[in-house]
Order: C-alpha cells, then structure tokens, then sequence
C-alpha cells in the first residue's frame, strides 16, 4: 500500500466518522455538531467558560491541531477535515480537462479573506457576539439544517458550488481555522522551528510545470527547493503527478 492510498483510507474513513456525528446530532437540531468543530474555542468564545457549550476535548485537539502545524504544517486539512475531502470530491465531478490556475494576483487577493473572517469570528467572541457568525458556520448550517438561514446556505452554497470550478475554494480563501493555522505556522518560522515539508530535487527536475498544474491550493510550486508556503494541506498531488521519480518527496 502506498502513501497515495493510505491517505485515501484516512480521508475515507475520517468522512465517515464525522458524517455518522452529524447523523446522530441533526436530530437533536441544537447545533451540538459544532462542539467538535476544531476551531470552536474561537467560535464559541467565552461562552466555553460558562461551560454552556464547551466540548473540552474538541477545544484541545483544536489547539493541538494549530500548534502541530508549526511542526507538521496543514496535514489535518489534507487529510482529517471532512469538509476538505468532500469539497475535494465535488471538484472530482468537474470534469474539465485541465485544471485551470487562479491567477496570482485574484489568489492573493482571495486568500486574505480567511483571515479577516477569522479577525472577525475573534472580535465576536471577545465581545460575546458570536452568535452572529453562527449563521454563516458551515458546521452549524450542516448539523441545524431544518433551522437553516439564508445566510447558511449561501455560506453553503459558496462552499460547495464554488467548489466544483474551484478546487478548495473553502479552504484557500475562507476558512478561519486554516488562517489560525497559517498564523501559528508563521510564529514557527518566525521561532526558526524546522517544519515539515515536501522537498523538489532541482537536479532532477525537468520544469514542466506538472506539479504546480496540479496543486490543489494554486500554489507555485516551482518557486520552492522546499515548499514552505503555509496555505500546502500535503495532499500529495504533486508528488502524484510529477513524472521524475524522486523529484518531490515528503
């Protein structure tokens, strides 16, 4: 078994067990689902203190997940988000010919919106509103779906209609919890901690541009000797693709 099918069966099964999750809470239609969400000690705010709403061992596997990427980068997006692999499915439907790249500049551009989303989330719930970003929560709109508001299914529809011509689009440009992620891959780098990362052998490459056509996050890949680029889940698409053996390792 090789490293592409073994990430397949993480990704497979970790679907599955949050699919079953939200099955069992969708009943209960109180948007309990949201307890397990990784980034809910931000969602949440200070209601986690009164204990209304805090799932204490989704809080700190949350903050786990951040401060590992310091050390192992966006592995949980790539791997165990359940959201990641079903926007990576719905992209799989479209069956375009060629991928075709977000232009650098509208890339850069997008991407700055997952972290003023999550300033936003931040501010909400220091000032204890962070009720109004509940609407717009993808896990909430997923587990309240008979409550759903407008706001949920255009959040919704974003994510997964965008999806289909625009791999990732949820996790390249809005997801908060990947900006926290990035931040705290940045302090790391800023620390000087080594991370992580997938390596491109320049004497054996031949520049032909196939591991960048196929990145699922619109990074440039042949800017790297070692991609350090925050935004890379190790979906392993590169190393897929690349037609020289050794060229790109993880």
């Amino acid at each position: 078994m090789n490293k592409f099918q073994i990430r397949k069966i993480i990704q497979l099964v970790f679907l599955g067990l949050s699919l079953l999750l939200l099955l069992f809470l969708i009943p209960h239609q109180n948007g309990s689902c949201h307890q397990f969400c990784p980034y809910s000690q931000i969602c949440f705010g200070r209601l986690t203190l009164s204990g209304v709403f805090i799932y204490l061992p989704a809080v700190i596997l949350g903050l786990l997940i951040a401060i590992s990427t310091i050390f192992i980068g966006r592995i949980f997006c790539g791997y165990l988000c359940f959201l990641g692999t079903i926007q990576e499915y719905i992209f799989r439907l479209n069956h375009q010919k060629k991928k075709k790249r977000m232009p650098p500049k509208i890339h850069r551009f997008l991407g700055m919106f997952k972290y003023l989303i999550f300033l936003i989330t931040l501010i909400l719930a220091i000032l204890n509103l962070q009720y109004l970003y509940f609407d717009f929560c993808p896990i909430v709109s997923l587990s309240t779906l008979s409550a759903i508001t407008i706001w949920g299914i255009i959040t919704l529809g974003l994510i997964f209609i965008l999806g289909f011509f625009i791999e990732r689009f949820w996790c390249r440009y809005l997801c908060p919890y990947a900006a926290l992620m990035n931040i705290f891959q940045f302090m790391g780098k800023k620390l000087k901690i080594k991370r992580h990362v997938i390596k491109r052998n320049m004497e054996v490459c031949v520049d032909c541009y196939l591991c960048t056509k196929n990145c699922s996050m619109n990074i440039d890949l042949t800017q790297y000797e070692e991609v350090t680029d925050p935004n890379c889940i190790y979906c392993l698409q590169c190393v897929k693709k690349c037609p020289k053996k050794g060229c790109l390792t993880c």
